[in-house]
């Protein structure tokens, strides 16, 4: 069994709704296979802070096949940049993600640009890009985005 299988066991919740594998150290490798896994199906909140997923592992859990009820997802202190956002931004297969939380990433203005510029950031009820790299630039391009005018909590500053 491997550790990812593990993590599953132990850390999802019995109605299999909830996937809470907070540092748990998954890396890319470990990301990757958490996105082939098809346990993945009935997971409607997936919890992954601090788990050094990185560009790679975000890209492959915004093309995961397994993520369609998807609904919260958490990937906040990962190492992800502009690609990894792009990716989860553009993604055709989480169509039912509501609430984002990326906070504490390395996300810059491209990254940002492509939320802003995304339809599928319209269903966001919440975006958190708190503590990236994101500029004035980018800040503007989330404040001012019409595809991000009903997301209710929308957080983008930075120190």
């Amino acid at each position: 069994m491997s550790n990812v299988e593990k993590f599953f066991k132990e850390n999802m919740s019995e109605d299999g709704a909830v996937l809470n594998l907070r540092d748990k150290f998954l890396g890319l490798r470990g990301s990757m296979e958490l996105a082939e896994n098809p346990a993945l199906a009935t997971v409607k909140e997936l919890i992954l802070p601090g788990n050094q997923c990185a560009d790679e592992g975000a890209e492959a859990l915004a093309n995961s096949p397994h993520l369609g009820n998807l609904e919260m997802l958490n990937l906040n202190h990962n190492d992800i940049g502009d690609d990894g956002a792009i990716a989860i931004a553009n993604s055709e297969k989480l169509p039912n993600l509501k609430s984002l939380s990326m906070f504490g990433n390395v996300i810059g203005d491209e990254g940002a640009k492509a939320f802003a510029e995304s339809p599928n950031s319209k269903k966001y009820i919440k975006l958190d890009l708190y503590k990236n790299q994101i500029s004035a630039t980018g800040n503007r391009y989330l404040t001012e985005s019409e595809m991000l005018k009903n997301c209710e909590e929308l957080e983008v500053y930075r120190d």
